[in-house]
């Protein structure tokens, strides 16, 4: 019976095609960004391993048609194509109307920067250059955002039209061109290109790209292929940055239209691995924090009009689910015998972490432990030291239970176990402002460059970067003011640390001139005594969401973009006015004739916008701004300093006031006239107002004094920034009168102090600067 049932079954197979037989794999199109290179090796991993094949998927990979002209986000919502990766982009369709899904996401930086010839330093020296594709460039988020910020329009340079190739800015027909730093620098390079980077990020940009979406339509017919499709390509991901070599190899037999080599696609492979930042984000993942962020950009860059569709995001990203793990009845039976737990950190290491001049723990590090007391339910108590070396010896002497942030390393494994990484962050070198920005550490042969004493990636970097001079010292803030005094060239640090001492401390004086491959990749570490610890905590870290994640990061790290204007009373204001005139309007309407009507009515219009400007123009000024400097006036300062003091007292946050007066103005007026003195007012706020952070708010107190709040400033940057403030005074020279000094009086917001209290003690401040003879900055607290 057995032979019968084969031998017929033989026979309809050979009838009939095994296609007949057994069902199809749903054939769907994915549109890449650009042509085939490593970017896309996730896809073509999911493609050639069988992944697609597993959810039911035939998936037919497109290079992008850099010449068609209609856009690939177009192509998906006709329904040309099903799936496809595009840039930030899809958010600003989003917002303005287009039904898309975003699906996931893969690189959580991106590329995309300016490649300039070596006398071109900042963005502000693109203009009069010859720039190719530079009209395009400004339709880019990123470019613009950045170019915006200078005042760059298309107007402020030579537009080149783009051809895609590299060799017009190595002969240097071309001045300025867009480039992706995961694959053209390395072009650069291997040609002896001398260049400049610039990059959209340090000037705020902060865009995801290699985004995977759809249209809406398409998720709503198909949800679970939408779903799967997004899985299969996640393993995808996983599997090529696991196997890159392998990887290579499918790419130059099956993908390689731009014939490039093995060397290169390496290269690239190593480049995109740190754009993904696998070990602090799951593959594919989204935040819709970050995803608001972006959105917010583009409504305050005015690219996007319409904010209707803000707070309706959630509906725009798919959403994996979270696991949420209990604790074991084993773990819970050694909490409850542990009754407490006890924990250090470094004492001196913001935004990551600090014990204030409080004895309270501030930072990143004490959100996450926040998170835990609440989940645990046991104390979580912190253990002062005064250094980071003090800290690695109470944890050894078992003084600490958990150490809160710290790179796993070979010596620490003897008595920590770690847990899987918390953040990951690239080593960045800090210089001088006027050092130019290079990707190729080997440019820097002999250079003296500073490290902090027994930090973990200092053998590291002195092993891989032998032709560097390292010179261990303190801390953080020793290095920066030696590269500041010029006893150093550079200083190697984590770039949030970098970020973070740039804007308290050393403002205007410092940039990042360099990014080391190496990161500094942060774990919990537990006693390994009582291992126990690690399996709990494990748990608890796995509960938390990358989007909480990312939220308690840029809570820290992410610059603040403030608008240094509040139109909130301006626009209540015109809206009265409107009313007032559409009511005239109306009444007109009714007492004249027909004929009369359509006139008067386009010329009362017409009157209306009129009168809005002017309305608009002369309240601004009357509210918020003092007219002879054109900063703000002690009205807005008012506002903004009860805003401050409410965020502070809310969130533990520290600001700072500086309130500065310029010596001996009187003499001013009374040797050189009142116009005299109005035109040092006018340079004097000028000076005040250089280098300033977008967040900080600068206005005129009263006469010759003025007052700046310094959002997110503790003393020892509000002290620097003072300092430097007062030595830019001393040094300019004056129209008329030529030099002048300044005397300051500082403060930071302390518990329970009103506006009043603050006030009272800059003043105070102020007044001891004087009495010290003047051209001081004094500190009260």
């Amino acid at each position: 019976m057995k032979t019968l049932f084969k031998t017929f079954l033989f026979f309809l197979i050979l009838l009939f095609p095994t296609t007949n037989l057994l069902a199809k794999n749903t054939q769907v199109t994915l549109q890449l960004s650009w042509l085939h290179q490593f970017e896309y090796a996730g896809y073509y991993a999911a493609k050639e391993k069988g992944f697609y094949n597993n959810v039911g998927l035939d998936v037919i990979i497109k290079e992008m048609n850099y010449q068609k002209k209609d856009s690939v986000i177009d192509d998906v919502l006709s329904e040309k194509i099903n799936f496809a990766i595009s840039y930030s982009s899809i958010i600003e369709r989003y917002l303005n109307g287009d039904d898309l899904i975003f699906i996931a996401n893969f690189f959580k930086n991106s590329p995309l920067v300016l490649a300039s010839q070596k006398d071109i330093m900042l963005p502000s020296d693109i203009r009069g250059k010859k720039f190719m594709g530079g009209k395009d460039a400004l339709k880019n988020s990123g470019f613009h955002l950045m170019l915006n910020q200078f005042n760059i329009s298309e107007n402020d340079f030579i537009d080149v039209p783009q051809n895609f190739s590299i060799d017009d800015f190595i002969e240097k027909k071309v001045d300025v061109t867009s480039i992706f730093l995961t694959n053209q620098v390395y072009k650069l390079n291997k040609k002896g290109a001398k260049y400049n980077i610039i990059n959209p990020e340090n000037y705020g940009a902060e865009f995801y790209t290699n985004n995977l979406f759809t249209s809406k339509t398409q998720y709503l017919k198909y949800p679970n292929r939408v779903k799967a499709f997004r899985e299969a390509t996640i393993k995808g991901w996983k599997y090529a940055l696991e196997h890159k070599e392998e990887l290579i190899d499918i790419i130059l037999k099956k993908y390689n239209s731009q014939n490039k080599t093995r060397e290169e696609l390496l290269f690239e492979a190593n480049q995109i691995e740190n754009l993904i930042l696998k070990s602090v984000y799951p593959l594919g993942s989204i935040s819709l924090n970050r995803v608001k962020r972006i959105a917010d950009t583009y409504v305050q860059t005015g690219i996007v009009q319409n904010k209707s569709r803000i707070g309706k995001l959630e509906e725009f990203v798919l959403s994996p689910l979270v696991n949420n793990p209990a604790l074991t009845k084993n773990q819970k039976k050694y909490l409850e015998k542990k009754k407490k737990l006890s924990f250090c950190i470094d004492p001196s290491w913001m935004p990551f972490e600090e014990i204030d001049s409080n004895g309270r723990h501030r930072g990143l590090s004490r959100d996450y432990f926040e998170i835990f007391r609440k989940e645990l339910g046991v104390p979580i108590n912190l253990v002062k030291t005064e250094s980071w070396t003090q800290t690695l010896e109470f944890l050894k002497s078992r003084k600490c239970d958990i150490l809160s942030l710290g790179m796993e390393t070979k010596e620490r494994k003897e008595y920590l176990n770690f847990s899987s990484a918390i953040l990951s962050t690239p080593l960045v070198l800090a210089t001088k402002l006027d050092i130019p920005f290079t990707d190729n550490i080997n440019t820097l042969e002999g250079k003296k460059i500073g490290i902090v004493k027994d930090y973990s990636f200092e053998d590291t970097l002195k092993q891989k970067y032998p032709f560097l001079t390292f010179v261990n010292v303190k801390n953080v803030d020793d290095g920066l003011l030696k590269v500041i005094n010029g006893e150093l060239f550079g200083f190697v640090g984590a770039l949030p640390i970098a970020a973070y001492k740039f804007q308290q401390a050393y403002l205007g004086q410092l940039k990042i001139a360099a990014k080391f491959d190496e990161k500094l990749v942060l774990h919990m570490g537990f006693r390994n005594d009582e291992p126990e610890l690690s399996t709990i905590f494990e748990n608890l870290l796995s509960i938390i969401s990358s989007e909480t994640k990312e939220q308690i990061y840029n809570k820290y790290v992410a610059i603040s973009y403030e608008s240094r204007k509040d139109y909130t009373l301006v626009l209540y204001t015109i809206f009265f006015f409107v009313f007032i005139i559409i009511f005239f309007i109306y009444w007109n309407r009714k007492l004249r004739q027909e004929k009369e009507h359509s006139e008067k009515l386009l010329f009362e219009l017409k009157l209306t916008e009129k009168l809005l400007e002017e309305k608009n123009e002369k309240l601004e000024k009357l509210y918020i701004t003092d007219k002879l400097t054109n900063i703000y006036n002690r009205q807005k300062l008012d506002t903004e300093l009860e805003k401050e003091i409410y965020r502070s007292g809310r969130t533990g946050h520290k600001f700072s006031l500086i309130l500065v007066d310029i010596d001996h103005f009187k003499k001013v007026n009374d040797e050189y006239g009142h116009q005299v003195g109005d035109s040092v007012l006018i340079e004097f706020a000028e000076v005040l107002g250089r280098n300033l952070r977008k967040m900080d708010v600068l206005g005129r107190w009263g006469g010759e004094e003025f007052l700046i709040i310094c959002p997110y400033t503790d003393e020892k940057g509000a002290k620097a920034k003072a300092e430097y403030i007062r030595t830019s005074i001393e040094k300019k020279k004056f129209s008329h009168i030529g030099k002048k000094t300044a005397s300051i009086g500082i403060t930071t917001y302390k518990a329970n102090d009103t506006e009043e209290i603050i006030l009272r003690r800059a003043d105070d401040a102020l007044y001891e600067a004087k009495n010290k003879g003047r051209n001081k900055s004094v500190f009260l607290l």
